[in-house]
């Protein structure tokens, strides 16, 4: 901060400022101003700010915020000064507090003289508009896909094969005749976005082959003719080639890359379904020695030949089984939601979409499902449901695909064209950084400075933390920051009814003094305290428990009962105002009682009789979402203190869920069958963030902020886990800077 010194002095009855008789002064926030009436003819003319002009000459008064003086006008050392803030009134006015007429005008800020500056460390910029914070943003622009209606093939035909882009797209081969191979073409037709054009023929008609590259270099291989054939052609965009036959031949397999570095996969390859891997080098395919982990034939993909992703198929008879290839070898990730063959697919291992297909014995399906690397979304359907467009491996991306042809259950010409708007769950938060909190602007269109400062609603990310010393699932877990967490309870191998309780400091944990009594499913004040909590309820194994405890911060101590007991119950407040709900009793409850600190009341249920699901909040402001009642659900309702209200549901249906915060912001995570996701919920809706590092189910979140919490423990399938993610939220929001 730099103070800037004036020198004032009188003349004609006027202050003169350096040089400037009556001088308008401006003044940049971050600076202090320093008035030097050391001068001589300072005698007698104290000078003085005011919000009026004239000050107290014209009824108005003096200004002391950020004000000092010393010392007597006219004397060695006498000054008035004045330490301009983003609180400082904008406009000013010097004057002589002993005679009118003296003074002028001292302007703070204003839109003519806040500029993109930095004095002295204090930035202040101009801006026409406030910033968005990114969450918000999110939520104004959620990311959602549909599909749309495209130009139809000139010639309707099932099992074809194609490639390349949305709007550089091209298809060849199939059948124009359902189930008959006399119907086999090998017509070929490219697509601009908008329409089909016919172009050279392959010279073998067939189908159900494999297509990969771009509309001016692709690659068909493959197929069925009137048996299986190893053939490859290779497309220039307007006639086709000879290329190096495949090793095996095969049908309904898959395959991504380009015409010169390209991998097909899987298929029917005789009476048996096929695991093998082939690489082609733009002359000659290649074995791989490493097979899919899974043979399937029907099966969808895309990618490139380092990057591939083999989605479905029959293993028989249909599969969600999803595996991905580096260039070397294959790898299990998480299974779609939807078991299919004869899919449609178009994409990248990280950003990927799966449409259509059949579920033997045969139900054409709508399905489309969105894969961001880890974990599957259902999306928006097909408008048509539709089977046999063949292995296609339409675009670059998921963001833009289409699906051409296929079998509903007569031949089509149809073109459906894929797209995603709005921003991704998994964006970086564009036009943020932290470098922006802690900045003072001047909107300019509202004439209000503003300051940006940390927290809103959350983005963030989940980074891995110190593990517990203990693998469990299904416990309790309570937390003020993500540092004073404590954990208790739970499911632990083959000591199923836990004790265990520990507390985390920010980078390890430390076992302290057991629960009296060893239980999982247990319920949890879960926005008390590693000093104050109290946790209801659950299994030891059995029978079910109404059991509660207490701890002080060294001891557990039991205190009055539940009125029934549950298990897998949610929970929400402090040690002496808690509120427990829903669970198992032994069947699905929506039994809700309060807690005083001495006893549990029962008070209004739950509409959604539920086990499973996650909580946040206080004793009167609470928050239940998603759980199970016979089927994952989505359910989300808030508590006021007196009753529960349906609100607006997750976007993915799910148990065994997390959940921190209030209950109007709080972030709900994990659980099955899709156990990475994250949403938060803004008090009226829910928005998907971004995911978990690990998928997990049964989890146990911890935290009162949104943006500050902790996911503990799961089950990733048979066994259970010590990991621990903390959540942190980067984002920001803006606050008015008020002169009070």
């Amino acid at each position: 901060m730099a103070t800037i010194t004036i020198t004032v002095t009188v003349a004609g009855g006027k202050f003169v400022l350096d040089g400037v008789s009556q001088a308008t002064y401006s003044a940049t926030p971050g600076n202090t101003y320093k008035f030097d009436q050391a001068e001589g003819t300072n005698d007698g003319h104290p000078l003085r700010l005011s919000t009026t002009s004239d000050g107290t000459h014209n009824s108005g008064s003096a200004y002391t915020t950020g004000v000092t003086t010393s010392g007597v006008p006219g004397n060695a050392g006498a000054y008035t000064q004045i330490e301009v803030t983003a609180t400082t009134v904008q406009s000013l006015f010097y004057y002589c507090s002993s005679h009118s007429g003296m003074g002028g005008a001292f302007n703070v800020g204003s839109s003519g003289t806040v500029q993109y500056q930095d004095r002295a460390g204090f930035a202040v910029q101009n801006r026409s508009a406030d910033p968005v914070p990114f969450a918000q943003a999110k939520i104004n622009n959620p990311y959602v896909g549909s599909w749309a209606a495209g130009g139809s093939l000139n010639t309707a035909r099932e099992w074809l094969f194609g490639s390349g882009t949305q709007t550089a797209g091209w298809v060849t081969g199939g059948r124009t005749i359902p189930g008959d191979n006399s119907g086999n073409t090998g017509k070929t037709e490219k697509y601009d976005g908008s329409s089909w054009t016919e172009t050279g023929d392959m010279s073998a008609a067939r189908n159900q082959g494999v297509a990969y590259g771009s509309q001016t270099a692709g690659v068909a291989s493959g197929g069925y003719t009137t048996g299986l054939v190893t053939t490859t052609e290779e497309f220039g965009g307007s006639s086709w080639t000879s290329g190096g036959a495949l090793n095996t031949a095969r049908r309904l397999f898959a395959g991504a890359g380009s015409q010169t570095a390209g991998v097909v996969y899987g298929g029917a390859a005789g009476p048996g379904v096929s695991n093998a891997t082939e690489t082609y080098n733009g002359t000659a395919y290649t074995n791989s020695p490493n097979s899919l982990n899974t043979a399937r034939e029907s099966v969808g993909g895309s990618g490139t030949s380092t990057a591939a992703f083999a989605a479905g198929g029959s293993a028989p008879p249909s599969g969600n089984a999803y595996e991905e290839w580096n260039g070397s070898s294959w790898t299990e990730k998480t299974e779609m939601n939807t078991g299919r063959i004869y899919v449609g697919a178009s994409g990248t291992t990280t950003d990927a979409v799966i449409w259509g297909g059949d579920i033997p014995p045969g139900t054409t399906q709508t399905v489309t499902e969105a894969w961001n690397g880890t974990a599957w979304t259902e999306v928006s359907d097909l408008a048509t449901a539709r089977k046999a467009f063949g292995t296609t491996n339409f675009g670059s991306t998921g963001q833009l695909a289409f699906s051409a042809g296929g079998t509903p259950p007569g031949v089509v010409a149809t073109t459906e064209e894929w797209a995603f708007t709005g921003i991704a769950p998994d964006a970086p938060a564009v036009g943020y950084s932290e470098s922006i909190v802690g900045d003072i602007y001047y909107n300019t269109s509202s004439g209000a400075f503003k300051a940006i400062r940390s927290g809103g609603a959350p983005v963030g990310t989940w980074a891995s933390v110190a593990s517990t010393n203990t693998s469990r699932e299904s416990w309790a877990g309570v937390s003020g920051p993500s540092a004073a967490t404590i954990t208790f309870g739970g499911y632990s191998g083959p000591s199923p009814s836990a004790q265990n309780t520990e507390e985390f400091d920010g980078s390890s944990w430390t076992e302290v003094n057991n629960l009296n009594s060893g239980r999982y499913g247990n319920g949890a004040s879960v926005n008390g305290s590693q000093t104050a909590t109290i946790t209801f309820g659950g299994q030891p194994p059995l029978p079910t428990t109404a059991l509660a405890e207490t701890w002080d911060g060294t001891n557990w101590t039991e205190v009055n009962d539940l009125n029934t007991a549950r298990f897998y119950i949610m929970g929400a407040g402090t040690s002496t105002a808690a509120l427990g709900f829903g669970g198992k009793a032994p069947s699905n409850s929506a039994a809700t009682e309060s807690w005083n600190g001495s006893s549990w009341t029962e008070v209004n249920d739950l509409n959604s009789a539920r086990a499973y699901g996650g909580s946040a909040g206080t004793s009167t402001a609470a928050i239940a979402m998603g759980g199970d009642d016979t089927t994952p659900r989505a359910y989300t309702e808030t508590w006021d203190g007196t009753s529960w209200t349906e609100v607006n549901d997750l976007n993915t249906a799910r148990y065994g869920v997390g959940g921190a915060g209030s209950s109007t912001d709080g972030i709900c995570f994990a659980g099955y069958p899709t156990g990475a996701i994250t949403e938060h919920w803004n008090g009226t809706s829910w928005t998907e963030i971004n995911d978990l590092g690990t998928a997990r189910g049964y989890t146990t979140g911890a935290g009162a902020s949104s943006s500050a919490a902790i996911c503990l423990s799961g089950t990733p399938g048979p066994g259970n886990y010590k990991i621990a993610e903390e959540f942190s939220a980067a984002d920001f929001e803006i606050k008015t800077v008020t002169t009070s």
